[in-house]
């Protein structure tokens, strides 16, 4: 028993937490759903819209994590698929390629980046404050 507890441990040791870059899987369920949207609902409006995809990383070793998006992301309250993680976002989608080129990128990138932080200075920042004062 106990050989079996210290293997546990050494191969537990040997574990460690890594940043698994991923690629994106644009589904043709997907595109299906944008030009229908396009089409029928959204037509010449520009705002941004929100969006959900979702993480898989249960592939064999040596093939990338994959962020996905599929006919589904436009139901951002909808069901993620087991074994997944949800990933919302934001789409940004213009009606001209003059508009898509003049698209300040880096400004909208760096926007939903202090959004992303203050969503977490807010849920976490009073968490950790309410951990820090019972210590």
């Amino acid at each position: 028993m106990a050989s079996d507890t210290s293997e546990a441990a050494g191969s537990s040791a040997e574990l460690k937490l890594q940043f698994a870059p991923f690629s994106g899987a644009l589904e043709a369920g997907f595109w299906h759903q944008l030009t229908q949207k396009k089409l029928n609902d959204y037509r010449l409006d520009e705002s941004p819209k929100c969006i959900k995809g979702y993480y898989y990383n249960g592939d064999p070793l040596g093939l990338p994590t994959r962020l996905t998006l599929e006919f589904s992301a436009f139901e951002v309250d909808g069901l993620t698929p087991a074994h997944c993680c949800p990933a919302i976002g934001t789409l940004y989608n213009t009606n001209t390629l003059d508009a898509f080129r003049i698209t300040d990128k880096k400004a909208l990138l760096e926007k939903e980046a202090k959004e992303v932080i203050e969503i977490r200075r807010n849920v976490f920042g009073p968490v950790l404050s309410l951990l820090l004062c019972s210590i």
